[in-house]
């Protein structure tokens, strides 16, 4: 189910509108592999326990996001992430002093130095 976006606009090159997927089957492509473009499913948990089994359920780990009021929770959970990278309230801010890389089969080795 697309909330919002998900219509190309016609004009050359590959373009996608920013798109978000309300509630998208654990097993979709969305969410078991890495999207690269502007797209991000949303899904619902009851649980931390839950939510941190489904988030690692996958074999992919380069970048995860947690969002939460609360940040406690928040912090906890990303703790849990399999990831390369995970941010907490904010996404893809990558600070050039600070290695990088993936996790899984989302690559081998880092950017930006020696993790």
């Amino acid at each position: 189910n697309v909330a919002v976006g998900g219509k190309n606009e016609d004009k050359p090159g590959y373009f996608i509108n920013p798109t978000i997927i309300d509630r998208p089957s654990d097993d979709s492509r969305i969410v078991t592999e890495e999207p690269f473009g502007p797209i991000v499913p949303i899904l619902s948990w009851s649980t931390e326990e839950e939510v941190v089994d489904r988030a690692n359920n996958t074999r992919m780990g380069l970048g995860a996001s947690v969002w939460s009021n609360d940040l406690e929770q928040a912090n906890r959970i990303a703790r849990q992430i399999e990831s390369g990278t995970v941010w907490v309230n904010t996404h893809m801010e990558l600070d050039d002093t600070t290695p990088m890389g993936g996790h899984k089969e989302s690559g081998i080795g880092y950017e930006f130095g020696v993790g």
